[in-house]
C-alpha cells in the first residue's frame, strides 16, 4: 500500500512537471511571437513615418518652392542614411538604404525674362540623386551672391518691374532726356542698394557679380519664376525590400502662381 502511494506521488510529480514544462514552452512561443509582431509593427510604423515626409508631395499642385525644399530634404537623407552617404544614424547604428531619386522637367524658356535666354536654369530635365544637389547648389550660390550685392528687397522690386525698369536698348534710344531721367528715378526708387546715374548703367558691369545689372535682374527673375511654377507628381516608386519611397518624378504643368 505504501509503495502504491509513493508511485502515485511520483506520477503526480511527473505530470505536474510536464504541465509546467508545457506551460513554459507555450509561454516562450507566445513571447517569441509577440516579439516578432512587435518588431514588425515597429518597422511598419517607421516606414509609414518615413514615407509620410515625402508622400505629402505626391499631388498635382506642387510649387517650385516646395520642390526646392524637397530636393534639400532628399539630399540630406541620402547623405545620412543611404549607402552613398554615411549609412548610419547619429547614434552609430548602421542603416544603409537605397538613395532616393528626384526627377523633374521644366521648360527653361518659360522661366526666362526675355523668353529666350536662360541665365540660371538652362536644362529641360534634372535628376537629383546620391549625395550632391548640383541644381540647388548652383542656384543657391548664384542667388546668394545677387542678394548680397543688391539686397533681397531691391531684387524683388527690380524683377517685379522688369518691363518698366529694363526697356530694350533700341527703345531707350528713342527716349527724350525727360524720359531717361524718369527711368533713372524709377530704377533708383526700386533699388535700395544699387543706384544708377545714367540709363546706360543698366547694362554696365557690376563689380560684385561681374554681370550687368540687367542680367542680374533677369537671373533673379528665373529664380522667382521657378518658385512660382507648378508641378505634378506622376511617379512614386517604392523599394520592394524596405517599403520606403525610392523615387519621385515631377512634371512641369506650364502654370505659375
Amino acid at each position: 500500500m505504501e509503495n502504491a502511494s509513493k508511485a502515485l506521488i511520483m506520477a503526480g510529480s511527473v505530470l505536474i512537471a510536464l504541465l509546467i514544462i508545457g506551460a513554459l514552452v507555450l509561454m516562450f512561443g507566445n513571447l517569441t511571437s509577440y516579439q516578432k509582431t512587435d518588431t514588425s509593427t515597429t518597422r511598419t510604423t517607421q516606414i509609414t513615418e518615413f514615407n509620410s515626409q515625402f508622400e505629402t508631395y505626391n499631388r498635382d499642385d506642387v510649387r517650385g518652392s516646395e520642390l526646392y525644399s524637397l530636393l534639400n530634404r532628399v539630399i540630406d537623407y541620402n547623405r545620412r542614411q543611404s549607402y552613398e552617404g554615411t549609412g548610419s544614424t547619429d547614434t552609430g547604428d548602421t542603416i544603409s538604404y537605397e538613395p532616393m531619386i528626384i526627377h523633374f522637367n521644366i521648360d527653361p524658356k518659360q522661366l526666362a525674362a526675355d523668353g529666350r535666354n536662360n541665365l540660371l536654369i538652362k536644362n529641360k530635365e534634372y535628376t537629383i540623386s546620391k549625395t550632391d544637389n548640383s541644381f540647388e547648389e548652383n542656384v543657391e550660390n548664384t542667388i546668394n551672391k545677387l542678394e548680397k550685392a543688391y539686397g533681397q528687397d531691391s531684387l524683388t522690386n527690380l524683377t517685379t518691374n522688369l518691363t518698366k525698369l529694363f526697356p530694350d536698348a533700341d527703345v531707350v534710344k528713342t527716349y527724350t532726356d525727360t524720359e531717361k531721367q524718369l527711368l533713372i528715378k524709377n530704377f533708383n526708387a526700386a533699388s535700395k542698394i544699387v543706384k544708377i546715374k545714367d540709363v546706360t548703367d543698366i547694362d554696365s558691369k557690376n563689380p560684385d557679380t561681374k554681370n550687368t545689372i540687367r542680367q542680374d535682374a533677369y537671373t533673379y527673375y528665373e529664380y522667382v519664376q521657378f518658385k512660382r511654377a507648378y508641378f505634378n507628381c506622376e511617379v512614386v516608386q517604392y523599394d520592394e525590400n524596405t517599403g520606403r519611397i525610392l523615387r519621385m518624378d515631377f512634371v512641369f504643368t506650364n502654370k505659375f502662381n
